[in-house]
C-alpha cells in the first residue's frame, strides 16, 4: 500500500486472533506459504513428501477444504501465488529431466482448475548452483497483468534476460530477450510491474543490497519486451545502499528510498528520497537528506558515526501530502569458525539442520527505525522500536517482523528475544510518532513458534502468520 491515509492508531490491545487447526509438517523437508483471500476463502499452501496442498479457511480460520494440487509434478523448486477476487494464479518451477520448467495455472476462488497448466519457459538446470529460484515474477497493481522473467547469460558486459508478459487469463501478450549492459559485480534489486505492462527493475554495482555503490539505475522494459532503457540515479560523488522501490499507478510514479554515504568505505550519512515520473521518464524529485545529531543520538548507538551502518530500507510509505515515511531495520550476518562446530544458539535450535560444520552463520536482527518526513524533506519525527534477535544457521527465519499498514495505522509484530523465553510483541506508532508497545498473549498457540517475517497482510486490518510447533504447522489470523 502506497498512500497513508490519516495515519492514526487505536489501543494496541485491540486485536483478535483466530487459529487454524495444526497440520502435520516436517520443517526440514517441507514448504509453506501464505496465499491470501480469493472470494470468501482465505488460502494457505503447504508441501511435504505426501503432496502439495491448498488449505481454504473462513474468517474464523475454520478449515473449509483441502485441495490437492495433483497437477504438480513430483519435484518442485519454487511456487508463487497471486490472488484476485475470483481466481488464483499459480506459478511453479518443476524439475523435469535436466530442465527446470516454469508453469502457470489458473484456479477459481474454490481452487478448481480453470484451464490446463501452461509451460511458459524452460532452462537447463545448473548442477552446481545452490540457488533454486530460476524465475522471478511480478503482478501489476490492478492485477490485470503478470510478468515472468529469468536471467540469462552474462557475457561481454551484458546481462541477458528472457521475459514473458501475460494477462490475468494467462494469455501471452509479449515475449522478449532484452539485455542490460553491466559490470561483473552488477546486482539486481526489486522488480515492479506497472498497470500498462512496463517492467521496472532496480540495479547497482555490488554483491548485495548492503553494498555501497557509486552507480545505481532504474531499468524500464516497455510492454513489448524489446529492450531495457536504463535511467541512472543522479548520485553525484556519493554512494548508495539499500535501494527500495514503490510504485503508484494512480500518480504514474515510482518512489525510491535508500541510504547514502560520502565515501565508498565510509559510514552512512543520510537517506535518499526520489520520485520518478513515468510520463516524462525523469526524476521529478531527488533528495539527499543527511542524518542530523538529534537523529544519531536517538539511535542509542555508542558510535554515532556508525549508528546507521547496519540498517537496510524495508519499506517506503508515501503520504497524501507528498511527505513520506521510511522504515528501516538493523540487520547483519556474521560467520564464526570453530573446530567444535556450531553451538546452535538462539531460541529455535530445534529447527536447525543439525549438521556440525566448522563454520557457523549467525543472524542478527536489531531495531526497527521509523522516520517521518514532510514534502520538503524536513523530518517531523523519528522512532526506534528496540529489539535484539539472534540465531544460528536458520536464515533468521523467526527474526525480523511483520508490518501492517491499513491506510490508517502502522503496526509491527515481532518475536522478542530479550528474555529467557521468547515472547510475541506488538508495536504501533501514531501520527505524532509516539510509540505504543504491548506483549501479545498468543492464547492457545502458547509454546509454538511464530514466523512474522513469513507472514502477509491479507486485508486492510489483518495479518496471517505461520505458526510452527515442531512437527506441525498452523496459521494465526490477527485482526486489528
Amino acid at each position: 500500500m502506497v498512500l497513508l491515509l490519516g495515519f492514526s492508531f487505536g489501543p494496541a490491545s485491540a486485536q483478535d486472533i483466530f487459529y487454524s487447526r495444526e497440520q502435520k509438517f516436517t520443517f526440514q523437508n517441507s514448504d509453506f506459504n501464505v496465499v491470501g483471500w480469493s472470494g470468501d476463502r482465505l488460502y494457505t499452501y503447504r508441501a511435504s513428501k505426501e503432496g502439495y496442498y491448498l488449505d481454504a479457511y473462513n474468517d474464523s480460520m475454520r478449515l473449509l477444504a483441502t485441495i490437492a494440487l495433483d497437477f504438480f509434478p513430483q519435484k518442485i523448486y519454487a511456487t508463487r501465488f497471486y490472488t484476485t477476487d475470483d481466481q488464483i494464479i499459480v506459478l511453479y518451477q518443476a524439475v523435469q529431466s535436466s530442465q527446470v520448467v516454469q508453469y502457470a495455472a489458473k484456479l477459481d476462488s474454490r481452487a478448481r482448475m480453470l484451464q490446463k497448466p501452461i509451460a511458459l519457459d524452460s532452462v537447463k538446470m545448473g548442477w552446481l548452483s545452490a540457488d533454486r529460484q530460476y524465475y522471478s515474477s511480478a503482478m501489476s497493481g490492478d492485477k490485470s497483468k503478470l510478468v515472468v522473467f529469468r536471467l540469462g547469460k552474462r557475457k561481454n558486459g551484458r546481462q541477458e534476460f528472457s521475459t514473458i508478459l501475460l494477462d490475468n487469463a494467462l494469455n501471452v501478450l509479449a515475449k522478449g530477450h532484452p539485455f542490460i549492459t553491466s559490470q561483473d559485480d552488477f546486482s539486481l534489486g526489486q522488480s515492479l510491474l506497472a498497470n500498462d505492462g512496463s517492467l521496472y527493475l532496480s540495479g547497482f554495482n555490488g554483491s548485495d543490497e548492503r553494498s555501497l555503490s557509486g552507480d545505481a539505475w532504474l531499468f524500464r522494459l516497455a510492454p513489448d519486451g524489446a529492450q531495457f532503457r536504463d535511467i541512472a540515479l543522479p548520485l553525484g560523488t556519493d554512494y548508495l545502499s539499500g535501494l527500495f522501490m514503490r510504485a503508484d499507478d494512480n500518480k504514474d510514479q515510482i518512489y525510491i528510498g535508500a541510504f547514502f554515504a560520502g565515501r565508498k568505505s565510509g559510514n552512512l550519512d543520510g537517506i535518499v528520497y526520489a520520485m520518478f515520473d513515468r510520463a516524462s521518464d525523469t526524476f521529478s524529485v531527488f533528495k539527499k537528506i543527511p542524518f542530523d545529531d538529534q537523529l544519531r543520538n536517538a539511535t542509542d548507538d555508542r558510535n554515532k558515526k556508525k549508528a546507521f551502518n547496519d540498517f537496510v530500507v524495508r519499506d517506503l510509505i508515501v503520504k497524501n501530502d507528498g511527505g513520506f515515511i521510511l522504515v528501516g531495520e538493523s540487520y547483519y550476518i556474521t560467520t564464526r569458525t570453530s573446530i567444535y562446530g556450531p553451538g546452535y544458539g538462539g531460541y529455535y535450535s530445534w529447527y536447525n539442520n543439525g549438521y556440525p560444520t566448522s563454520s557457523t552463520r549467525e543472524y542478527h536482527y536489531g531495531d526497527i527505525m521509523v522516520l517521518d518526513y514532510d514534502i520538503n524533506g524536513e523530518r517531523k519525527w523519528q522512532n526506534f522500536i528496540r529489539k535484539e534477535q539472534y540465531s544460528q544457521e536458520d536464515d533468521g527465519l523467526f527474526s525480523s517482523y511483520a508490518m501492517l499498514n491499513s491506510g490508517a495505522s502502522l503496526v509491527f509484530l515481532y518475536n522478542d528475544f530479550s528474555t529467557s523465553k521468547s515472547t510475541l510483541n506488538l508495536a504501533a506508532v501514531d501520527i505524532s510518532g509516539s510509540l505504543q508497545l504491548k506483549k501479545m498473549n498468543p492464547g492457545r498457540s502458547a509454546g509454538a513458534d511464530w514466523l512474522p517475517r513469513s507472514g502477509k497482510q491479507t486485508d486492510t486490518r489483518e495479518l496471517l502468520i505461520p505458526v510452527l510447533r515442531r512437527n506441525s504447522i498452523g496459521f494465526a489470523r490477527v485482526v486489528f
